[in-house]
């Protein structure tokens, strides 16, 4: 989905919420296949959403989504991130937690793979800092 920003402005953001050495957002190769949910769920790892790192990502993509040209809900991101420079998207490990755990209902709008935050979702924000 088109996001008027460029991928600098999303690696600052995603590094003024988590300054640790991995950022949750990844640049888009050929293979992924961010469209398809079945995709996110693939190569399962053992993570958990209670690190910093997972709460960041969450609030990360929800602002990278208020920068879309096409109109979203507010507890809502797309799939994919096309910036002005380049595609990226979400982290795939951390996706899967939060699709694991249900903090995340995917959906399709379109042609364009979107995440709505569920009730758990709002909570885990507004539980986290």
């Amino acid at each position: 989905m088109r996001i008027e920003m460029r991928s600098a402005a999303a690696k600052r953001l995603a590094t003024e919420l988590y300054p640790g050495d991995s950022a949750p957002l990844s640049r888009e190769y050929p293979g992924d296949r961010p469209l398809d949910i079945e995709w996110w769920r693939s190569n399962p790892q053992p993570e958990s959403s209670g690190s910093l790192r997972h709460s960041a990502a969450l609030r990360l993509y929800l602002a990278i989504a208020r920068n879309s040209r096409t109109s979203l809900p507010e507890e809502c991101f797309p799939a994919s991130f096309d910036f002005d420079d380049c595609s990226m998207r979400p982290d795939k490990g951390v996706m899967k937690v939060f699709l694991d755990e249900g903090l995340l209902e995917p959906r399709m709008m379109g042609s364009q793979l979107v995440f709505d935050l569920s009730q758990l979702g709002r909570d885990y924000l507004t539980s986290r800092p």
